[in-house]
């Protein structure tokens, strides 16, 4: 896939991370979810974007 970065994808799924631990942390379950099914999507966009 042409345009996307690799480094600011990583940087998204780390601060994505980050959200998901501040969620768990707060016990905020509607944060959790929201942030849970982003990092999903972000770490499978990486895993189709990491050549072979």
């Amino acid at each position: 896939m042409n345009g996307i970065d690799l480094n600011e994808l990583d940087e998204a799924i780390a601060k994505t991370f980050g959200e998901v631990r501040t969620a768990v942390n707060a016990h905020n379950e509607k944060s959790l979810h929201m942030y849970s099914a982003a990092l999903r999507a972000l770490v499978e966009l990486r895993r189709e974007v990491t050549p072979n």
